[in-house]
């Protein structure tokens, strides 16, 4: 299933998620996504490229920003629930799912299936 979301929509949906989650649970969710991270003041999510990730710069390490918008798609789908990805017990996990749905929910876009 592929999910189109508007870029201010998604901005604003990932503003309302920060706004209401635990950032534990953003930074969870975020880490387990792409590797990435919540910024300092929460309006971004940022990923560390490079060997070493935070230490590195240059051409081949520093800090990107990473798209809003591709983050609310991969949340909304069913992404978040790929046995090949995140093992077969995904579902079970309940510390998981809760953070999923909440995030979903937070959000606003959420439509329950």
């Amino acid at each position: 299933m592929t999910i189109s979301i508007d870029s201010r929509k998604a901005s604003a949906a990932f503003r309302l998620i920060v706004d209401k989650l635990d950032r534990d649970d953003v930074t969870d969710i975020l880490l387990n996504w792409e590797d990435c991270e919540l910024s300092e003041d929460g309006a971004n999510i940022i990923q560390y490229v490079g060997r070493d990730r935070e230490y590195s710069r240059g051409k081949y390490g520093g800090k990107v920003k990473v798209s809003k918008k591709e983050f609310l798609e991969w949340l909304l789908s069913d992404a978040p629930f790929d046995e090949g990805v995140y093992g077969a017990t995904i579902r079970e996990n309940a510390d998981w799912v809760t953070r999923i749905e909440s995030a979903r929910v937070a959000s606003g876009l959420y439509l329950d299936k």
